[in-house]
């Protein structure tokens, strides 16, 4: 396992001063539950030391730590994984949205923004199982509860009370469709 990677979750996860930090306090919370992998018990100050320590540069704040993040799970992740998740994303969009970009209306904007959300953090949150999991591949059952829980924590972070009524079952069917893109590289 990549040393960044695991300094930048854990600066994600401790990250009180961001909303979000509760995600990947979770994602944390199911790794230790499922021996995949465990925090440290330092606090963010002590983990810049240790980073810097170790030639590793550490992020400056929440944003920039996702951006690393992601950089970091692209340049490790299977091409095909990758590539099948830009089709994928290209083929939800333009099945769900008629219009380019640049003429959606209010609404649309809205819709498309948190749509965007969801797959970013889904995304994100499958990369990182594969990441640990890939050499010491879990029992299927582990990574359909990781995803399931990572899928409704993402709809009690983003969507409203009347967008997850309307959504929950499309949303359903594209965590499960990025689910099987995954397993395809865990399980096969």
């Amino acid at each position: 396992m990549n040393k960044e990677i695991n300094y930048l979750i854990e600066y994600l996860a401790k990250s009180n001063e961001h909303e979000n930090s509760d995600f990947y306090k979770s994602i944390l919370s199911f790794f230790q539950d499922h021996l995949i992998y465990s925090s440290s018990k330092y606090e963010i100050k002590t983990l810049k030391v240790l980073a810097i320590k170790g030639g590793i540069i550490f992020p400056e704040s929440f944003e920039d730590a996702l951006t690393k993040l992601d950089k970091l799970l692209e340049s490790n992740t299977n091409n095909e994984i990758i590539e099948a998740k830009k089709q994928l994303l290209d083929t939800i969009v333009s099945s769900n949205f008629k219009k380019k970009k640049e003429h959606f209306d209010k609404v649309e904007t809205s819709i498309y923004k948190t749509l965007i959300a969801y797959i970013a953090g889904l995304t994100r949150a499958l990369e990182i199982f594969y990441m640990y999991t890939k050499n010491d591949v879990k029992e299927p059952e582990v990574y359909i509860e990781f995803s399931n829980k990572i899928h409704a924590e993402l709809i009690e972070m983003i969507f409203n009370k009347e967008e997850k009524a309307l959504l929950a079952d499309k949303l359903k069917e594209i965590m499960s469709v990025y689910l099987s893109v995954y397993a395809r590289y865990l399980y096969m």
